[in-house]
């Protein structure tokens, strides 16, 4: 869910994991919102963020646009927002999981789009309550990490550029790449959240999403995330995009990643152009859960029934855990499959909606990581929770094939993913909400990967050697663990190697 992409510039050393498995029937129990409020940071500084790339630096429209221009919600909540009749509570649990998972998904649905609908995703002009979006994704690196920054939101919408997906990936007529581009929007629970990390823009505080510093890391119960995902593929390139929502957005004039990468900069030049909507990520932190959260994916088929495109938007599944104990060979025959839903207890698959999919002139003919879900243009070799689990700062890579580690082992998921099942079932644990992934992370991001995309774009320019003073309190911290990282790499190396007298040799 919510696009794994390559994120490249992930911290090298984020090669040891723990993805702790958890179990019981619900997930940890959250900081009570009065002690939060208590403790919450008041003296906030608010809207100093930038609303898209290159905003006053030559990326910003054309004195000929008349369209409208994004503009980034950013006034975050300095208390905990009371929770709402959430319409998902009315959905019983049983065994970790909601008794009815489709109307579960439709809840969390109708709660993203009421209001946002009319207003056109502007969500500062919903009527019914109050959205807002994550900072720093205007200067992103999530997949162009030789260019910095280009992959960050567009003027329009303020769509982020993630995957590109190259051809005959959604079907027969696809012969070129294409790109996706995403925006995420947050409700208030969640932006208090955000808005503890960045009470100071200038000095963000990774571990306050929680301000009790005896809690979990973690975002308030009821925090909820729609995000829409936008393609550039056309019509004659996937016949079921007919009648999809289409946007303008400023995207890239040249197609093929291959060719942008080369570069110059210039290849990366951005024109407006059409995208259409393929896919709808939500996403909720319901306490019954597990490991605290649910993960769901819609996507589009213009062959369905119904007068709009939101009603044409197709429940592929929710996952509320990965099934830690079943590897890739025990739900799937094959490297293509066929895959044993059943044995995955810790989701719902919408079956039939992937039998369509895969129905030829498609090509939609892949979940995730041994059945496990995974949207139209996310990754199949991850899945919704596996890639969200390892949110956190310092980034680590979001499955097997991207750690340092990958070579070595020669890990394939697309020739062989039923290999080398001790590394890649580290990246489908439990992991508790509000828990690190991983014990080279410093803070938990709760399942937030634009938080911990945003705190590494910041660090990228805040922590550079030639940045701007004065200079942020978490550029001290990543110096120190980075000396500590590479203390422990060498370590390895020299451990139990006798030096003079006997004694350890000391590492250089």
């Amino acid at each position: 869910m919510f696009s794994v992409v390559h994120i490249a510039h992930v911290a090298a050393l984020g090669i040891i994991s723990c993805a702790c498995v958890v179990s019981g029937s619900g997930g940890a129990s959250a900081t009570d919102d009065a002690i939060r409020n208590k403790l919450a940071r008041k003296e906030c500084t608010r809207g100093k963020f930038k609303d898209y790339y290159l905003q006053g630096e030559g990326g910003d429209p054309s004195p000929d646009y008349k369209g409208r221009v994004y503009k980034l919600s950013q006034d975050y909540p300095i208390q905990v927002p009371p929770k709402e009749a959430y319409p998902w509570l009315k959905i019983p649990f049983k065994d970790g999981g909601p008794v009815d998972s489709r109307a579960y998904l439709q809840a969390l649905l109708d709660y993203g789009t009421e209001g946002n609908i009319e207003a056109g995703f502007y969500v500062e002009d919903n009527k019914v309550r109050k959205w807002y979006g994550a900072p720093w994704m205007d200067w992103n690196t999530e997949v162009a990490s030789d260019w910095p920054g280009t992959d960050g939101r567009e003027y329009v919408h303020g769509l982020t550029h993630e995957f590109d997906t190259a051809g005959n990936t959604f079907g027969e007529k696809q012969s070129e790449f294409v790109d996706t581009w995403a925006q995420a929007y947050v409700n208030d629970r969640y932006a208090f959240a955000l808005g503890q990390v960045y009470c100071d823009p200038d000095d963000p505080r990774p571990g306050a999403l929680n301000p009790d510093p005896t809690g979990f890391n973690s975002m308030p119960d009821g925090s909820f995330v729609i995000k829409l995902l936008f393609s550039t593929v056309t019509e004659a390139e996937l016949p079921t995009v007919k009648g999809a929502l289409e946007w303008d957005a400023d995207i890239y004039v040249n197609k093929s990643p291959r060719y942008r990468n080369a570069g110059p900069l210039s290849r990366f030049e951005r024109r407006l152009g059409k995208v259409r909507l393929i896919q709808i990520d939500l996403q909720v932190r319901d306490e019954r859960s597990p490991t605290g959260w649910l993960l769901g994916t819609y996507g589009y088929d213009g062959n369905a029934k119904g007068d709009t495109p939101w009603q044409r938007m197709v429940p592929l599944g929710l996952q509320w855990g990965n099934n830690p104990k079943v590897t890739f060979a025990e739900s799937c025959s094959g490297p293509s499959g066929p895959c044993d839903y059943e044995k995955l207890t810790e989701q719902w698959i919408n079956l039939q909606a992937v039998k369509d999919l895969a129905t030829p002139p498609l090509n939609f003919n892949h979940l995730g990581f041994g059945g496990r879900l995974a949207g139209p243009v996310d990754n199949p070799k991850s899945s919704c929770m596996g890639c969200h689990q390892t949110a956190g700062f310092p980034m680590v890579p979001i499955l097997a094939e991207f750690a340092p580690n990958s070579a070595i082992l020669k890990l394939d998921a697309e020739t062989h993913p039923e290999t080398a099942q001790s590394v890649r079932m580290t990246y489908f644990g439990n992991v508790l909400g509000g828990s690190v992934f991983s014990d080279t992370q410093l803070y938990s991001a709760d399942y937030s990967l634009q938080l911990a995309m945003g705190l590494q774009n910041f660090v990228s320019l805040r922590c550079a050697k030639d940045a701007s003073p004065p200079r942020p309190s978490l550029c001290g911290e990543l110096d120190d663990w980075a000396k500590l990282q590479k203390k422990a790499i060498d370590q390895v190396q020299v451990f139990g190697t006798p030096g003079d007298g006997g004694a350890p040799l000391k590492p250089q």
